[in-house]
């Protein structure tokens, strides 16, 4: 095998996995925030039996809330960091 085709099978697996991990792994930890949000209100079950509020699930949905949105902020600035420098003047070290 020659050196570029392993390059281009290694570059090849960098985006399918990070295209994996954003694609797949972001929903994913939006769906267990908005889990954890569920169990955080708490509220009446379908056969009628309450169940008390879990301040910790509330933090733990809020705080897996945070870690998408700055992975999307990250992600647009990664993208526009270009046009930032070109039309702003804004040179971000990303």
């Amino acid at each position: 095998m020659s050196a570029e085709f392993i390059e281009i099978i290694t570059g090849t697996l960098k985006v399918l996995g990070v295209g994996l991990l954003l694609g797949a792994g972001l929903p994913l930890l939006f769906s267990i925030g908005m889990k954890l949000q569920d169990r955080g209100q708490g509220g009446e079950e379908r056969d009628g039996t309450v169940i008390a509020a879990n301040p910790v699930a509330r933090v733990g949905a809020w705080a897996v809330f945070a870690v998408v949105a700055l992975v999307i902020l990250y992600g647009l600035l990664f993208i526009t960091k270009g046009s930032l420098d070109h039309y702003l003047g804004i040179q971000l070290p990303l």
